[in-house]
């Protein structure tokens, strides 16, 4: 009876369009007020506990460089490299359009931005060279998930705070995953291109690679900060967000691309964007409690094991939990009701923490690529100039291409998930 009157009014305010962190503060102070006798004091205690993490602080920090490099020449400067790189091949701006997304994902940490940047940068040049703007906002909207699975990744943050598992280790362990989205993106852009007749952009020049290779290093020193302070042991993943941002601060003064006045507008930008976050993060401590309370986890339990005792058909039953209320919850909010639901579970079944975490990750990403719910999705439709069905459409092959790779994280997480993290001695 409990489930049926946390999730049913839960369910009601969403229906409702309130937004998520009432719905779900709402819903915790309802049953908090006419089901217990706990007292209210536990509210602001819980709130508070929510957001009390030095690691969080890397949220604000992370979408703040993010913002920075849309208003600097540092993403135009990688799309050059890309094209330098890819271009050559065919359906080379779809191409390049992957592999932006792939070096721009190792330093803004959400897809939003990667959307942003690149695809206010290439969507224009696509469709001007003739692809069609659905498979133009497809390949855009599709690779932008690399930006949450290629380190540094925010909802990667957000998932190691709520679930207290060190977030250094999950960064590590999005490595070769998101590398084989990218790579099995390229593909799917390959055989569109070979098949639509879309052609190579330019000719194969070890000096132009060189030379666009020179000019990007302000560009990729950014993941270097972050990924080689984190994997060297230097930096803790806050220290790291702040170190990057203090870098492309000092670029952006000393290129005048960012006076004084550019700076604190992103920076009010970045505090607005983080604190719609923190809302829902602090309110999903509150939610976890009354879960917790309510004994919930464990009422789910005894009848999932009595579906299976499989922990592979556990996890696809799971991701398909995950994938269908992506389409309408946040990634967020799926994080804050859906998983602590399942983490119990996991555990009996003897799933490592770090695998359970990545097919969550890869299910988030693929949630972020289905209507209704899906930031990535209106921002490409916005700059293509498409509706959201037309997109949805064309973007089937490459939500094909991320089952797949989640198919991998599934049946080889040695491979997949450990690897990295078992060879740096993170494991």
């Amino acid at each position: 009876m409990l489930v049926v009157l946390i999730f049913g009014l839960m369910g009601l305010f969403i229906m409702l369009n309130l937004p998520v962190a009432f719905a779900l503060g709402v819903t915790s102070l309802a049953f908090l007020t006419f089901a217990t006798n706990v007292p209210l004091i536990v509210v602001v205690q819980r709130l508070l506990l929510g957001v009390d993490s030095f690691t969080l602080l890397g949220v604000p920090l992370f979408i703040f460089v993010g913002i920075m490099m849309n208003r600097t020449n540092l993403s135009q400067k990688i799309v050059d490299f890309a094209m330098a790189l890819v271009g050559h091949m065919k359906g080379g701006l779809a191409m390049v359009n992957v592999v932006t997304s792939m070096f721009f994902a190792g330093i803004s940490g959400t897809s939003m931005a990667d959307t942003a940047a690149v695809g206010g940068v290439i969507i224009p040049a696509m469709i001007e060279k003739g692809y069609k703007p659905s498979f133009t906002g497809a390949v855009t909207a599709a690779s932008s998930t690399i930006g949450i699975i290629i380190p540094p990744s925010v909802p990667m943050i957000l998932y190691g705070v709520f679930v207290g598992l060190s977030v250094p280790t999950l960064f590590i362990a999005g490595l070769l995953p998101g590398i084989m989205i990218g790579a099995a993106m390229c593909l799917v852009s390959l055989i569109i291109s070979i098949k639509e007749g879309y052609g190579s952009e330019t000719k194969f020049s070890l000096k132009t690679l060189a030379k666009t290779f020179v000019e990007s290093i302000p560009a990729l020193i950014l993941p270097l900060i972050i990924l080689g302070g984190i994997m060297g042991g230097v930096f803790t993943t806050t220290e790291a967000a702040g170190a990057a941002a203090s870098y492309i601060i000092l670029y952006g003064l000393v290129t005048r691309e960012l006076p004084p006045k550019k700076i604190f507008a992103a920076a009010k930008e970045s505090a607005l964007l983080s604190g719609q976050v923190m809302i829902i993060i602090s309110v999903a401590n509150l939610l976890g409690w009354v879960f917790a309370y309510a004994k919930i986890p464990q009422l789910l339990v005894n009848p999932f094991l009595n579906l299976t005792t499989n922990p592979y058909l556990f996890l696809w039953i799971v991701s398909a939990i995950l994938i269908v209320a992506g389409t309408f919850l946040h990634g967020t909010a799926m994080l804050v009701i859906v998983i602590p639901l399942f983490l119990p579970i996991a555990a009996k079944l003897g799933i490592h923490p770090f695998h359970f975490a990545m097919v969550v990750m890869m299910c988030w990403g693929i949630g972020q690529q289905t209507p209704p719910v899906g930031s990535a999705l209106y921002i490409t439709c916005t700059l293509a100039k498409i509706d959201m069905w037309t997109l949805t459409k064309a973007n089937m092959p490459f939500v094909g291409s991320l089952i797949a790779i989640l198919a991998m994280v599934i049946h080889l997480p040695d491979f997949m998930v450990f690897a990295i993290p078992r060879a740096l001695g993170m494991l």
